[in-house]
């Protein structure tokens, strides 16, 4: 654990040094918890590249120049590629396609152009489209542009739209009877409950139950905002065990001062971290292709989640 913990700080003080207060702390910490769960080193030359083919290759009213935080994000995921300018083009014309299908030209779509990685692309920006109208049929009020990404992320696979939309739908509304709290945090975790399997499995409410439970007993105060976490844990097949791995690994980051303001992102980065480690624990579990989705999701969900709560946070100063 300390070993995830110094690679993390290191990571963090080279993208604070290079971000300083451009984007804000979440996004640092974001991108800090990404490269240290796939046991990476930022490499900033790689990444001050990035950025810098961003800006030469997007025109001047792009929500990559106009949002530094999405930008940001961009970097990171144009960071590893050896032709910058080619990989940024192609995540332009992502956007692009996803716009034709009539996704809206926002910052969400910007995000889950990331995600448009299926062999037909249009094929994938089609399908989402008819998994984001399904899950509005079943949450009207709820599913916004913030689903974007994970309805992206959800029509790589070739399963039954209708059939996981009312899975989710049933996992929500039996959440709710055991009191979690209604909202956008819970749809996220029904979302989630579904990667594995559309089907409904009884399982599953008992099992985040428990889980919720336990950490309570550690004296943890599950947020809204741990849902999500809960559902990646729960896919993880985690044991009691594992669960006091998950909380001790959360207990030191949050005891680190640069988390003391980010509790509920300090959970977030402890899951993140354990993920990987519960993969290669428990590899008849998870396939590393089911693995690495489950990573995709989470960092969708992070990453949208982070650029919404700081780019609120910035419009009420």
């Amino acid at each position: 654990m300390e070993q995830i913990l110094q690679q993390f700080e290191q990571n963090y003080k080279k993208i604070e040094k290079l971000a300083g207060w451009a984007v804000g702390k979440p996004i640092i910490l974001l991108m800090a918890s990404y490269y240290t769960a796939r046991q990476q080193e930022v490499n900033i030359d790689e990444l001050q590249e990035a950025i810098a083919v961003i800006k030469q290759e997007t025109g001047f009213f792009s929500t990559l120049r106009t949002n530094v935080l999405i930008q940001y994000v961009y970097a990171m995921q144009l960071a590893g590629e050896s032709d910058k300018k080619e990989a940024i083009h192609e995540l332009l014309s992502n956007a692009e396609i996803l716009r034709k299908v009539k996704f809206a030209n926002i910052s969400y779509t910007t995000i889950a152009a990331l995600f448009l990685t299926g062999e037909n692309k249009e094929q994938q920006a089609q399908r989402a489209q008819l998994i984001y109208q399904e899950m509005r049929k079943k949450h009207k009020f709820l599913t916004s542009y913030d689903d974007v990404p994970i309805a992206v992320l959800f029509a790589l696979d070739d399963v039954d739209i209708e059939l996981r939309v009312q899975t989710m739908r049933r996992y929500y509304d039996e959440l709710k009877a055991e009191k979690f709290t209604q909202g956008n945090e819970l749809q996220a975790l029904s979302q989630i409950l579904t990667t594995v399997s559309i089907d409904y499995n009884e399982q599953i409410v008992p099992y985040i139950v428990a889980i919720k439970q336990q950490l309570e007993q550690a004296k943890i105060k599950v947020r809204s905002a741990f849902y999500v976490q809960l559902g990646f844990l729960v896919l993880a097949k985690i044991n009691d065990e594992q669960l006091q791995q998950v909380i001790e690994l959360y207990e030191l980051f949050e005891s680190q001062k640069y988390l003391k303001w980010y509790k509920n992102q300090a959970f977030s980065i402890a899951v993140q971290q354990y993920l990987p480690k519960r993969s290669l624990d428990a590899n008849e579990l998870l396939s590393v292709v089911s693995m690495e989705l489950l990573l995709q999701m989470q960092y969708a969900i992070m990453a949208t989640t982070t650029v919404v709560a700081v780019s609120t946070s910035s419009s009420s100063d």
